[in-house]
C-alpha cells in the first residue's frame, strides 16, 4: 500500500504565509470608503444603477466643460465679419465688372443691323 503525499489545505497555507510576512500597522480607513463599499455593493445588484450614475456624470462633466468653454471664448468680432461679407459680395460680381465692356459692345451689336450705310462725298 502506497501512502499519498499530504497535501496542505487554504488554511495551513494562508497561516505560514502570515508567519513570512510582517504585520501591517493599523490605520484608519480613508474618508468616503465606507460610502463606496455601500455604492458597490449596489452597483452589483443594480448593474443599471451604475450605468445610469456614470452617463449622467459624464453629461454633467460635459455640460459644465461646454459652459465654460462658451463662456472663456472671445467675443466675435462683427466689423470683421461685415467686411468679410462685403468683400465676398464683391467677388461675387466681378465677372460683371469684368465683362462690362463686352456687354456695352454686344449693345452696339444689337443695332447694328438698323444702322443704314452713309455715302461719303
Amino acid at each position: 500500500m502506497t501512502t499519498q503525499p499530504h497535501i496542505p489545505d487554504e488554511d495551513e497555507l494562508l497561516r505560514e504565509a502570515r508567519a513570512l510576512l510582517s504585520p501591517l500597522p493599523g490605520r484608519e480607513p480613508r474618508a468616503g470608503f465606507a460610502a463606496m463599499v455601500a455604492l458597490n455593493a449596489r452597483d452589483r445588484r443594480r448593474p443599471f444603477a451604475a450605468w445610469l450614475r456614470w452617463n449622467l456624470f459624464g453629461l454633467a462633466v460635459a455640460g459644465v466643460a461646454a459652459v465654460a468653454l462658451a463662456v472663456a471664448m472671445p467675443p466675435a468680432h462683427r466689423e470683421e465679419d461685415v467686411m468679410l461679407a462685403q468683400r465676398l459680395e464683391l467677388f461675387e460680381d466681378l465677372p460683371v465688372v469684368q465683362n462690362q465692356q463686352a456687354l456695352e459692345d454686344f449693345d452696339v451689336v444689337q443695332v447694328l443691323h438698323t444702322l443704314q450705310p452713309e455715302a461719303r462725298e
